[in-house]
């Protein structure tokens, strides 16, 4: 098992290379939300290669139906291919929560967006695994998603809940705390954990 972290606009000036020498060897990088790119994407990921790192990215969707959701899809499938070059080790993750909250969707539309999301990503050649707390995880039919599907569940505490419940799912990562409010800490598994 790996350690590692998630970062944002909300990370300014972060050290990448104290989080090394705190044991973090990836980073899983904001790269945009809705129609815009965050604002400290390019330092982010930058920081976190330089300091030897291996990186994801993730995409926080505000998409109210499939029209927009495929849209937003497509954005971040754009952005991708335009700015990064380096292998996204730490995958490709689409965050639903702000659909949810925004709409109070049913599980059904929840579950249609996410499915309309990943199948646009998957169209452009990028395999898109799904963020979202545990909470979030069981406002939608994860039955319904393709076994390929990759999960990165956030719940804090002693196990990662989501996995421990769905043992026939891929869950590559866990966000198993956010520091206080300061910093998302995760786990990445290994073959077989």
């Amino acid at each position: 098992m790996k350690y590692g972290i998630d970062v944002s606009y909300a990370q300014e000036d972060f050290d990448f290379n104290q989080a090394v020498s705190n044991g973090k060897s990836f980073a899983v990088v904001k790269i945009g939300e809705h129609d815009y790119m965050d604002d400290l994407f390019a330092a982010n990921i930058n920081g976190a290669l330089d300091a030897g790192m291996d990186v994801g990215v993730y995409f926080v969707a505000r998409g109210k139906d499939a029209d927009s959701i495929k849209q937003e899809a497509q954005f971040m499938a754009n952005l991708i291919k335009q700015n990064i070059s380096a292998e996204l080790k730490c995958g490709i993750w689409l965050d639903i929560e702000e659909c949810y909250y925004d709409q109070k969707l049913t599980v059904q539309q929840l579950t249609d967006l996410v499915s309309a999301f990943i199948i646009v990503m998957n169209q452009n050649g990028f395999d898109c695994g799904i963020y979202a707390s545990y909470n979030m995880l069981n406002q939608m039919d994860v039955s319904q998603f393709a076994d390929y599907v990759k999960f990165f569940p956030a719940n804090y505490g002693a196990s990662c809940a989501f996995k421990d419940e769905h043992p026939e799912k891929k869950v590559v990562l866990w966000q198993y705390s956010d520091s206080n409010g300061q910093l998302d800490l995760d786990v990445m598994y290994e073959e077989g954990e």
